[in-house]
């Protein structure tokens, strides 16, 4: 009775912890402090915890001297470096922290997924991705646009890949899913959702992401709760839990898209996520016409010479940037600091 009565109260606060989670707004700062301060790719995709690297000085030259000499990221999977990337990118995406280091974070992460992907970059990213001094003080080889991009492929494949044949490959754990179902909810918000949270659609998705990981908690609870000891077989039920819910947390995504695009007759058939021939591209809105184009297609550096327009924008330089619609209006400088959003394209 004792025990029963103990799962009692650690399943009525899980329960107030998760309604929280989901009623709270702000997400939490402390991942992108924690990408901002690693000093190698493991560590900025939490694959590594922060030693003695913080430290400094001479701890700083005896984590370089072990990461070069076998990290472990040779002994990394596909799959382990897949779900961290996700994990970190839901956390630190621009679109859902309002912090001025967003927008870097998500581009370190992205660049260290890019740089531990397979295991032909694993076996040389240990004696290589180590620096003296924290990656915020680093120049990041990755773009804002190729780390959206990066990210949205991420999602895209983690999605994908989820089977209930092969739970080594394709199952996920609690978080992990949860991690997906954020990513599935950010790619699937149109550029002027993000601005309207009170809107229908906006107001649909957020519903669908909300039932999703209340779903996943309440089956990861149960599982909690009825296996008094954890072992193998309460770990596997919570993978093939969590594992079906992120899968029909897709789909419920697709279908409260498509019914919204019905809805408004502004849908032209297409699935936003679970089509394999759909890319996630990030778009920019034109200052001019307003409409969304693919950033990846703009044309840069346009030599017009004296013909050149002034930019939009600054009002200073000449326009070198011609986007998707047409438009040479925007300096290359300003152009790289429009605004960013990612949906599907096919």
């Amino acid at each position: 009775m004792a025990v029963v009565l103990r799962r009692l109260r650690r399943l009525g606060a899980c329960f107030g912890g998760s309604r929280r989670a989901v009623e709270v707004a702000e997400p939490n700062v402390q991942p992108l402090e924690a990408v901002l301060r690693s000093r190698s790719w493991m560590e900025a995709l939490g694959l590594q915890q922060h030693g003695r690297s913080d430290a400094g000085g001479e701890g700083a030259d005896d984590l370089e001297v072990g990461l070069a000499e076998g990290s472990g990221a040779d002994r990394l999977t596909d799959e382990v470096v897949l779900q961290a990337f996700v994990c970190i990118g839901v956390e630190v995406h621009p679109f859902r922290v309002s912090h001025v280091d967003a927008s870097l974070a998500l581009r370190w992460a992205a660049d260290s997924f890019a740089n531990l992907r397979d295991q032909g970059q694993r076996q040389g990213a240990a004696a290589s991705a180590v620096y003296q001094a924290p990656l915020r003080d680093q120049v990041c080889a990755t773009s804002a646009d190729e780390a959206l991009r990066l990210f949205g492929e991420a999602v895209t494949a983690l999605h994908n890949r989820l089977s209930l044949h092969d739970l080594a490959r394709g199952g996920v754990s609690r978080a992990a899913a949860d991690a997906l179902l954020h990513g599935m909810h950010l790619l699937h918000l149109r550029p002027h959702l993000r601005d309207r949270p009170n809107s229908e659609e906006r107001v649909l998705l957020d519903s669908v992401l909300s039932g999703a990981l209340t779903a996943n908690w309440l089956l990861s609870t149960f599982c909690s709760f009825v296996s008094f000891r954890p072992n193998a077989l309460r770990y596997q039920r919570e993978i093939i839990c969590s594992t079906t819910v992120a899968a029909l947390g897709g789909v419920a995504f697709t279908g409260a898209a498509r019914l919204q695009r019905m809805l408004t007759d502004a849908g032209d058939g297409r699935s936003r996520l679970g089509d394999e021939e759909a890319t996630l591209e990030p778009l920019v809105r034109c200052p001019l016409c307003r409409e969304c184009t693919p950033a990846a297609r703009a044309i840069q550096n346009v030599r017009a010479g004296d013909a050149a327009p002034t930019c939009c924008v600054c009002t200073e330089q000449r326009a070198s940037v011609c986007l998707v619609c047409g438009h040479l209006c925007l300096c290359e400088e300003c152009y790289l600091q429009l605004p960013r959003t990612t949906e599907a394209a096919g």
